[in-house]
């Protein structure tokens, strides 16, 4: 059963509901047990006929079913028992938000699929480039481009796929997730085609300098000599990752650019050159406010909610001066204010986790919502937009979570997909 389908009282029916009479003791006068109801001689025959409850498929009504009142719900509750538990949250629900958890599904698994596909040919172009080919160069410029037409469209759906994959691959997920983020920025801040392929194939191969951590330095196995030399490998990355870059045919020379920058900070604290603010490349700056990002959100303590990072990351631009202030606030205004695997409370008092931004109207997202009687796959997804009598009252941290609902909203799974780790001591 979807969450779209639910048993009702036969009180509720009126024309217009679509029903299904999950019962073969009761013979009815029906050609199907699955219709919509178009007259009241169909009610009064089911009414008649001794049932207390039928199916209710919300989806395929032209009329939501009538609403008991407390007396009756009561009633219907106890005859039902445990079958009816989320009928009176769906009959709270307006039409179109029916329409949209419908439509919204359907969006998800097209971008899924498409997702997945994706991080194929990015796997591909990752293994060949390391050949220095310039057919890999261009093969990553087309795939650049395809991630324009195919993702940035539908921004909000693609944040919401960005999820922790069962793979050995996750830095290759990492740069997917890195590319199209950068570029949703670029893209908000009006960046040409030109200006948005420099952008996507800088985000693309910012760490290609990472590879392997180079053996032959460790003296001794020792701890105090490994750490130096992870942090020196780290520290040098970017370097590396350029000169990699300028021997590919093709590779275009801005984007190098991005590469060897994009950990440089606004302050001057950054690495490797120390360079400090309109020194920066502005593309470099993107990419380093999104990875900045990422590692927030990763951290091996256990890392912040999507919208407690947001705000660290307010603060690297305001107070610290790390982070160049303007690109924090377009990447804030693109992810929301409450970014996709953010925990919150609504007004109703429910807990959900947010799967989706409203560009438009930033504090109301889209939620998923917890329901104890509602399994998981079926779990009711609320857009805020529509269901404008409900909002966001808190956010909550994972750690504060009953550990079923922890389980249930899988908060983790939505945003900890790779870890970009600083040698501790650093």
């Amino acid at each position: 059963m979807g969450f779209t389908e639910y048993p009702i009282h036969v009180d509720q029916l009126c024309v217009g509901v679509f029903v299904r009479l999950d019962t073969a003791e009761i013979s009815l006068p029906f050609p199907s047990r699955s219709f919509k109801i178009d007259k009241q001689e169909q009610i009064d025959i089911i009414r008649a006929s001794g049932l207390k409850h039928v199916i209710c498929v919300l989806d395929k009504c032209d009329k939501l079913p009538i609403p008991l009142d407390e007396a009756q719900a009561d009633s219907a509750k106890a005859e039902a028992g445990p079958r009816t538990p989320v009928s009176k949250e769906l009959l709270g629900l307006k039409r179109e938000t029916i329409e949209r958890n419908k439509e919204r599904k359907a969006r998800f698994a097209r971008f899924e699929k498409q997702y997945d596909q994706t991080m194929v040919s990015v796997n591909k172009v990752m293994r060949r480039i390391s050949s220095k080919s310039g057919e890999a160069v261009d093969e990553a410029g087309e795939l650049v481009r395809a991630m324009v037409d195919t993702f940035l469209g539908d921004a909000d759906v693609v944040v919401g796929l960005m999820t922790n994959k069962p793979t050995d691959e996750k830095k290759h997920y990492h740069a997917l997730n890195i590319t199209v983020l950068s570029m949703m920025v670029g893209k908000d801040m009006g960046l040409d085609a030109e200006a948005m392929h420099i952008l996507g194939m800088g985000g693309l191969f910012h760490d290609i300098g990472k590879g392997r951590v180079p053996i032959q330095q460790l003296k001794g196995g020792k701890a105090t000599a490994m750490s130096s030399v992870l942090k020196s490998h780290y520290t040098s990355h970017p370097e590396q990752g350029a000169r990699q870059a300028l021997e590919m045919p093709g590779f275009p020379r801005q984007a190098v650019r991005i590469i060897l920058e994009h950990h440089e900070a606004m302050d001057g604290s950054g690495f490797p050159k120390g360079l400090s603010g309109d020194a920066i490349m502005p593309y470099a700056r993107i990419v380093h406010v999104v990875d900045a990002y990422e590692n927030l959100l990763n951290d091996e303590n256990g890392g912040a909610t999507p919208h407690e990072a947001l705000k660290l990351l307010f603060a690297m631009a305001k107070k610290a001066g790390t982070l160049d202030a303007r690109i924090v606030s377009v990447f804030i205004r693109c992810l929301g204010v409450y970014p996709p695997g953010t925990l919150v409370q609504l007004s109703n008092g429910a807990t959900g986790m947010v799967l989706a931004t409203n560009p438009a109207k930033a504090a109301r997202p889209t939620v998923l919502i917890y329901h104890a009687d509602v399994p998981r796959k079926e779990a009711l997804v609320v857009d805020l937009a529509v269901e404008d009598e409900l909002e966001v009252s808190a956010t909550i941290k994972a750690d504060d979570l009953p550990r079923e609902v922890y389980a249930y909203l899988s908060p983790v799974s939505q945003y900890n997909y790779y870890a970009e780790s600083m040698p501790k001591g650093s």
